[in-house]
């Protein structure tokens, strides 16, 4: 039965789709977090936490327009994505984290790298599961 929250075709999903979920949004984070790397780097701080659900970046170095914005990016893909979990599943907790390589800088003149990053993101179901990615990139490039 077609609806106008559900086209026809598409079905509420369950709990099992939520680690899906945390995969793409880690995904799509390395693919775009050269800047997130380069302040990492710049300011000697080789982590930063996004909270998705509340869009707050930290620690405050990385709390900046440029950084939301592709924090802002991950959480509307996030909260389209919950949209189609099945009553009552709900996610009540997405964290989103950056560890990168900053003692691994490389420079050839045309770009900067740093090392291995690992991107992970923790999705808390309302039973209290974790549902945990993880996404290793051997080398980031870096920009200002």
């Amino acid at each position: 039965m077609e609806t106008a929250d559900m086209p026809f075709g598409q079905r509420k999903l369950g709990r099992k789709h939520i680690k899906s979920f945390a995969s793409g949004i880690v995904h799509m984070f390395a693919c775009s977090a050269q800047h997130y790397a380069w302040l990492a780097y710049q300011h000697w701080l080789p982590t930063v936490t996004i909270d998705l659900l509340d869009l707050r970046i930290e620690p405050s170095e990385f709390d900046i327009e440029r950084n939301r914005i592709l924090a802002g990016m991950c959480q509307r893909t996030l909260f389209r994505n919950f949209e189609q979990l099945a009553p009552p599943g709900a996610v009540v907790s997405a964290v989103l984290s950056a560890h990168f390589g900053i003692d691994d800088y490389s420079e050839d003149g045309r770009s900067a790298s740093i090392g291995r990053s690992v991107f992970t993101a923790i999705l808390t179901d309302d039973r209290g599961k974790e549902w945990r990615v993880d996404h290793a990139e051997e080398r980031v490039l870096i920009q200002s």
